[in-house]
């Protein structure tokens, strides 16, 4: 029996030997076969990288300043990274380097310097282990940079050579890195853009000595001299054109037009020059006594930009016309002062949006005159309110019988303006010359627009694997995210081969609502099917707004009914499997100790 149990004992290991070594060559067959490499001993290396062969020293060298027009030089104090290059058996050579010049357009206008070279490239003789080099370029900054700081990239390209004394081999790496420096621009250029939001003109408080200019008088019909300084409070200025504000109101131009046109030019002025200019007008023998305005408009280039400015200067009239005499009065009778017309700017008023309203004034009485007159707009609340700085109250210090007057209110219509119109109550308190108080209270009516805000989500195209002339389901949100109804809301394609199986009519949609257009798109060819799904819709006043989305299809070569064009199919080769092997091998084992365990069980049997 003992015997039979040893004899049994070496046969089952050498099968589990052979097993074992069957497994074995099928996991380094497909070992051998997935990371198969190349190695070739004594081939030469040759790598790419961006690791910095060359740095900037550290020698105290400053970053250039300037402003534009300077012609300034930028000095690179270069040395070999030793951490890199370690010892003398590498040498840096092929040495290149330029300046990162933008090439578009919208780039170039933020480059700080004038484009004068065809190429700004430099070659630099080869460098070692303890090697320093000093490359030096010179520019000019442009008259369109902006005062700031401006970083200039230079772009290093290099191959790097060692020596390999085991192998007998130059193993080359050619590397491309980047250097930074900084330029300091220390004005705004006269092409920069650069504007003052205020204006960059106004009158000087004292001429170009020092001495204070003081306001001319003169009586009515008498001729005056007004001399004007302007100073320039913002950038460079050039085309400067500056002409008197004519009005048909004496209380704004108290002059005779005697000339065509009163407009004089300055080339050029620089920041805080001051520039004197002269006038004479003869004062207009209708102007009552004391002190008028006369307003100045300056229209200019600053630093390349278009730019205004409005600015005022005062005359005395110290003997004007007499005030006329009031005509006989009727008994008891008071003057109306009404408001007989009125226009806005813009004519179109939209919510959130600043606005002049401009109301004319009449005083309907044939023989009374009117004197301070007090206006005072109420306003509806949530709806509009004075524009910043600004009041809803006016003033007229007399009115004539059947004269007109007006005055102008800078007002805001309120973000929170939900209805289409708003009332304005203008209240309108005066006197007579005897005292006598006059009140009058009138409304005018303004609409008040919402801008249309309509917000296409992207489409969702359903089926990536249609064929021709196969209905596309297509499904595009659309959201109101206006305050005010859009209408006649509808939805069409554009593009060649594409056709839609019916056109959306989606009516109207409300503020704050959200519509799904649901339809279907067929197209005629296969391929790749661009097109746009053009969104359109009406405001309340008729105004049609279009939205366009583009997308794309990839239409299959194949019928509505599905039958697709037959091509040759390649079949991909079988692979060896792992778990096939493995599984095999599992069953064998478990087979062989099978027999074993029946095969000694019997022999106890016989026992």
């Amino acid at each position: 029996m003992n015997l039979n149990k040893k004899k049994w004992a070496r046969t089952l290991a050498v099968l589990v030997f052979i097993l074992m070594i069957t497994l074995n060559f099928i996991y380094a067959d497909d070992n051998e076969t997935s990371n198969k490499k190349s190695n070739i001993p004594g081939q030469d290396k040759i790598e790419t990288s961006d690791k910095k062969a060359i740095i900037i020293a550290d020698t105290g060298a400053k970053a250039v300043s300037g402003k534009p027009g300077d012609k300034v030089r930028i000095e690179l104090p270069l040395a070999v990274n030793r951490e890199y290059i370690p010892s003398l058996n590498y040498v840096i050579r092929n040495i290149t380097i330029e300046p990162m010049i933008p090439t578009e357009r919208s780039e170039i206008e933020d480059w700080p310097f004038k484009i004068k070279n065809a190429s700004y490239i430099k070659k630099m003789k080869d460098m070692t282990y303890n090697s320093r080099a000093d490359v030096f370029y010179d520019f000019e900054i442009s008259e369109t940079a902006q005062k700031g700081t401006y970083p200039i990239t230079f772009l290093v390209n290099a191959t790097i050579w060692r020596k390999d004394d085991i192998n007998k081999t130059q193993i080359k790496e050619d590397v491309e890195f980047e250097l930074m420096v900084y330029v300091n621009v220390t004005d705004d250029g006269s092409e920069s853009k650069i504007i003052n939001e205020l204006g960059a003109l106004s009158i000087a408080t004292v001429d170009k000595d020092g001495s204070i200019i003081p306001a001319p008088s003169g009586n009515a019909g008498e001729r005056i001299k007004l001399k004007l300084p302007i100073i320039n409070t913002g950038g460079t200025l050039t085309d400067i054109n500056i002409s008197p504000v004519i009005s048909n109101s004496l209380d704004e131009w108290p002059f005779i037009v005697e000339v065509i046109n009163y407009g004089k030019k300055i080339p050029k002025m620089n920041p805080g020059d001051v520039t004197t200019l002269e006038y004479e007008f003869r004062i207009s023998p209708e102007i009552t006594s004391g002190a008028k305005p006369i307003n100045f408009r300056a229209t200019y280039k600053e630093n390349g930009m278009m730019g205004e400015s409005l600015f005022s200067a005062y005359i005395n009239v110290a003997k004007g016309k007499a005030e006329e005499k009031e005509p006989e009065e009727l008994p008891d009778s008071i003057p109306k002062l009404m408001i007989v017309s009125y226009t806005t700017n813009p004519e179109t008023i939209y919510s959130g949006e600043s606005f002049d309203l401009t109301l004319e004034f009449k005083n309907t009485s044939k023989n009374k005159s009117i004197k301070n007159a007090g206006i005072v707009l109420t306003l509806a609340e949530e709806e509009l309110m004075p524009d910043i700085g600004e009041s809803d109250s006016a003033y007229i210090d007399y009115l004539g019988p059947e004269k007109t007057a007006t005055r102008t209110f800078k007002l805001k219509a309120l973000p929170t303006a939900i209805n289409p119109t708003s009332t304005i109550v203008v209240d309108m308190n005066y006197e007579t010359p005897k005292i006598t108080q006059g009140t009058q209270t009138q409304g005018i009516v303004l609409e008040i627009k919402q801008e249309v805000n309509i917000f296409v989500e992207e489409p969702t195209i359903y089926g990536s694997d249609s064929g021709i002339n196969e209905p596309i389901a297509v499904t595009i949100p659309i959201v109101n995210k206006g305050k005010s109804k859009v209408l006649n809301l509808q939805v069409d394609v554009e593009g060649e081969g594409i056709s839609m199986v019916e056109k959306f009519y989606g009516g109207d949609l409300l503020p704050a609502a959200k519509n799904s257009a649901d339809f279907q798109i067929i197209c005629d060819k296969a391929g790749e099917i661009e097109g746009n799904f053009i969104i359109s819709y009406e405001d309340i006043d008729g105004i049609e707004g279009i939205q366009k989305v583009p997308f794309k299809l990839e239409i299959q070569d194949k019928d509505y009914s599905g039958s697709e064009v037959v091509q040759d199919e390649i079949k991909p080769k079988k692979k060896k499997s792992k778990a096939l092997a493995v599984t095999g091998g599992v069953g064998l084992l478990a087979a062989i100790g099978g027999g074993v365990y029946y095969v000694l069980r019997k022999s106890r049997g016989k026992i």
